[in-house]
């Protein structure tokens, strides 16, 4: 079956299962982007913190420990006040942790949700958050319905793009990699998965590019209201292109 996207016709099975990041994906970070500004006083402290909270992720699965999500968020935002020369206090630092529990949905992201549960996917939240703050958040916003299991990342001691954590979350379903499409906003995100021989879909985000050297993802769509009219067209139509 031949699937149209954006970028490219393909020759890929349709899915059965979908994983789905979590954050930047589903859910919207523009306001925790501002509290940080906020805090630092300085316009691109957000994304200097960002970048260290993922690198030390990373680093974190290169030297084989572990420390959870929120321990690295603490520490990296530590390390941003002393790249940018302004101390956070711990309330500060805590406020910021306590947003990432009330961070609104992308738009659109239940109509594309409701499409893809109504053509019967399954449906899979992987995250490298913590499970308890994921299911809770979705809880509180409805999403909990759509998905058929919160999977974090934590409960390997690894994070993605980890390549293990999309094979654990596929064998966890029962499920095969070339019958599994990865969601994300993250070039990363898509670089891991597609390199775990998952079948990749990329949601345009304004702050995130993809990897130039690594493999491309299947499909690009600018929501996840496009990406479930897409795959509700293909029950039909072979050659549509969004």
């Amino acid at each position: 079956m031949y699937f149209k996207t954006s970028r490219m016709t393909i020759n890929k099975e349709r899915p059965g299962l979908i994983l789905f990041d979590v954050y930047e994906t589903l859910i919207d970070m523009r306001d925790l982007e501002k509290k940080v500004n906020q805090l630092f006083n300085q316009r691109y402290a957000y994304t200097i913190w960002y970048n260290l909270f993922m690198e030390y992720c990373f680093v974190d699965n290169c030297i084989d420990q572990f420390n959870d999500f929120p321990a690295i968020a603490r520490a990296t935002l530590q390390m941003t006040g002393k790249m940018i020369d302004k101390e956070i206090s711990e309330q500060s630092i805590g406020q910021v942790l306590d947003l990432l529990k009330h961070l609104p949905l992308q738009p659109d992201v239940q109509e594309g949700l409701s499409i893809l549960n109504d053509e019967g996917f399954e449906m899979v939240a992987l995250t490298n958050s913590p499970e308890k703050i994921v299911v809770e958040r979705m809880e509180r916003t409805g999403l909990i319905s759509y998905f058929n299991k919160v999977m974090s990342a934590e409960r390997l001691g690894k994070y993605k793009p980890f390549i293990e954590v999309y094979n654990w979350a596929v064998r966890e379903m029962k499920g095969e990699p070339g019958n599994t499409l990865m969601v994300s906003a993250h070039g990363w995100d898509i670089a891991g998965a597609a390199n775990a021989g998952l079948q990749t879909a990329h949601i345009i985000q304004s702050n995130q590019v993809l990897y130039p050297l690594a493999p491309q993802p299947d499909h690009t769509f600018k929501s996840i209201s496009e990406l479930g009219r897409y795959f509700k067209s293909s029950q039909t139509t072979n050659d549509r292109d969004y």
